[in-house]
């Protein structure tokens, strides 16, 4: 009986195995980008600007007031610019454990600049700033960021 070397064949076969592993994975990572992307795009706003408009948009120091402005976003829905009305002062948001310097600028560029604006929040703010801002569900609960702005709120 002839007797055969497998050791080359299992070789190749566990080579076959971690090449499909490896493509797998950068397939989910293409997949996971596209997703983003498409959500990227349909929070995308198109504004509607005759010549002139887009003109004193794009040199504004050029263009002498001759055109009414019109602002370039779009009116925004989101409850989180209810809480944007009324700045109260610019408070240290990085004193709230869980908020970092990049998120303080989101929630800045959100509109929320105080601790008051923090302690106020409701449960619908809450949900509506953990998805469109903070993008982590649950952080805001979870760091007690409500109980840490009226503590440094009494300070």
């Amino acid at each position: 009986m002839y007797q055969f070397d497998t050791s080359l064949t299992i070789y190749a076969l566990k080579q076959a195995e971690a090449v499909i592993s490896q493509s797998n994975a950068i397939f989910d990572q293409m997949i996971d980008e596209s997703l983003a992307l498409n959500r990227a795009m349909i929070n995308f706003y198109f504004v509607e600007m005759n010549p002139a408009e887009s003109m004193e948009l794009m040199f504004p120091s050029v263009t002498a007031g001759s055109v009414k402005k019109k602002s370039a976003q779009p009116k925004c829905t989101l409850e989180t610019k209810a809480i944007t009305q009324t700045p109260i002062s610019h408070d240290d948001l990085k004193l709230i454990s869980g908020v970092g310097p990049r998120l303080e600028k989101k929630l800045h560029d959100a509109g929320i600049t105080s601790y008051s604006q923090i302690a106020a929040l409701t449960p619908a703010e809450i949900e509506d700033l953990e998805k469109n801002v903070v993008r982590f569900a649950g952080r805001i609960k979870r760091d007690n960021w409500i109980n840490q702005a009226q503590y440094l709120m009494n300070t």
